[in-house]
């Protein structure tokens, strides 16, 4: 019998991981709300869009710090009657429903103008960093305590991917088809004010579901650390945080990979890259929001295809080969760019129909399906990977720190991505875009050719590059992390038979 065969692994039921997973569909529904943070700015509190947006790039601090703070505080909290991540939920949408409502409601009944004004936006913003980190470590604890099943581990990214796509989707629908048009179709003070409430009430639904669906693991035996019967019920200190970034020698690599892929990304789907791709390669901006949702179903079914992968042969094997095909294809997806008569696909949306022009679209569409289904098999191998983490770290210190490694990774993360618009701006400075940004109808010059193939797929195959060498050195292939479950199981029943026998 085959070692796997005789471990019993924790599993949770489909509808369990359905609903737990949810917390991301609420921190959506508060992200659809404040990407019209520099509106609510202007609307509610006379500050210049520019100031504002000066004010969200600089929250990325405050965001960044906040992840091993509250990281630190969740490892440290245990709570029989609320859980550790429900309590952690229900706090970061307090805290979150508190900051929109100052915002959108009591904020303008105040006449707040100037710098009080100014003052009162960022406090409110602050907050609201606050509650959206809160939840965020809260739902990169459910993954681990909600099994340990390789091949279940997966299946949760799926739901969090469907959630990711279906959330935003019906938001925009209820706000700009239902909402809006209530108030001349003005995104002013009442329209932000009634649109607050829905997003509270929604996320509240969210959330109390996604609690519902942890509350059978979210108990202090999940939380348990396998050292001496001394240090069980010891709390993670300090030194074991900082151990864990330093000698977790997994933990460096997969940071490494997963934040040299996340930064290339960024990179590659900024504003500025889009309007280049669509509006000047291709003649037509349109065209950018017919495939962004064509495309939805496919990486949906390539994100369960991803799951059933990694399950039988281990987040580590999909993200090496998955990694090469995204290679691959964007290697192909450059030729054609470069190549290619790609002014005459936009032209089919003018009318413009050829033989050619519709074959162009057709390799043009297979393409751009075939990048975004295969970087959604190694995004859902990568968010796999981070679990295993959790559990590698377990067996090797004794210590179980899933919101450590999560915060960790984001906290490392949110710096990096941070300069993702910024060396596009810079590169497409090079080509003269200096005072101004790409619009639909500029003239497609060779450089503008070069710099959004360069942005576009040069700077992801470097972060695919980067993940390929982390981890041709990972331990943690399907094999090894079957014997760490075992591992662990035998380290924990040796705990219990210790304090029995005393």
């Amino acid at each position: 019998m085959r070692m796997e065969e005789k471990l019993q692994y924790k599993k949770a039921k489909t509808w369990q991981i359905a609903l737990a997973t949810m917390t991301g569909a609420g921190q959506m529904v508060f992200y659809m709300l404040m990407t019209s943070a520099t509106y609510i700015g202007n609307a509610n509190f006379g500050i210049l869009v520019a100031v504002t947006g000066v004010i969200i790039t600089a929250s990325r601090i405050l965001d960044g710090v906040t992840d091993p703070l509250i990281a630190y505080f969740l490892e440290r909290f245990d709570s029989k009657r609320f859980g550790k991540v429900r309590f952690s939920i229900m706090v970061g949408w307090a805290l979150m429903a508190l900051a929109t409502t100052l915002m959108c409601n009591l904020g303008p009944a105040l006449h707040l103008t100037g710098i009080v004004g100014i003052i009162y936006f960022i406090v409110c913003y602050a907050i609201y960093i606050i509650g959206y980190t809160f939840v965020s470590i809260a739902g990169a604890i459910n993954a681990n305590i909600l099994t340990n099943d390789p091949k279940q581990r997966p299946t949760l990214a799926v739901w969090n991917t469907t959630y990711s796509y279906l959330t935003p989707m019906i938001m925009s629908m209820v706000s700009m088809a239902v909402i809006l048009p209530k108030f001349d179709n003005i995104q002013g003070t009442p329209y932000f004010g009634t649109l607050n409430i829905v997003v509270i009430v929604i996320s509240l639904v969210f959330y109390i579901l996604a609690c519902i669906g942890i509350a059978p693991y979210d108990v202090p035996e999940s939380f348990e650390s396998i050292g001496s019967v001394e240090q069980e019920d010891a709390k993670p200190s300090l030194q074991d945080m900082k151990a864990l970034i330093k000698e977790n020698k997994e933990l460096q690599r997969y940071i490494v990979s997963a934040s040299s892929d996340k930064l290339a990304q960024t990179i590659g789907s900024a504003a500025v890259v889009s309007t280049m791709l669509y509006g000047i390669m291709l003649g037509s901006m349109a065209m950018a929001t017919i495939l962004s949702a064509v495309s939805m179903l496919p990486s949906i079914l390539f994100a369960v295809i991803g799951a059933k992968i990694a399950g039988k042969r281990g987040s580590r094997h999909v993200m090496i080969q998955w990694t090469w095909a995204c290679i691959v294809i964007n290697l192909l997806y450059a030729v054609f760019l470069l190549f290619a008569p790609t002014s005459q696909v936009g032209g089919l949306m003018n009318g413009e129909v050829t033989g050619m022009a519709i074959a162009l679209a057709a390799v043009f569409m297979g393409l751009n399906f075939a990048n975004s289904s295969v970087k959604m098999v190694v995004s859902v191998a990568t968010n796999s990977l981070r679990m295993d983490i959790v559990d590698y770290e377990l067996d090797r210190s004794g210590r179980y720190l899933p919101a450590t490694v999560s915060a960790t990774y984001s906290f490392i993360d949110k710096v990096i991505s941070a300069f993702g618009a910024t060396i596009a701006t810079a590169f497409i400075g090079i080509i003269g875009y200096t005072t101004t940004t790409p619009q639909q109808g500029d003239p497609l010059t060779t450089g503008v050719k070069l710099i959004t193939i360069l942005l576009m797929i040069g700077f992801p195959i470097i972060g695919w590059v980067c993940t390929l060498c982390a981890m041709d050195n990972s331990e943690l292939t399907r094999e090894k992390m079957v014997e760490v479950q075992k591992s662990i199981a035998e380290k924990k029943a040796a705990i219990i038979e210790s304090g029995e026998a005393k």
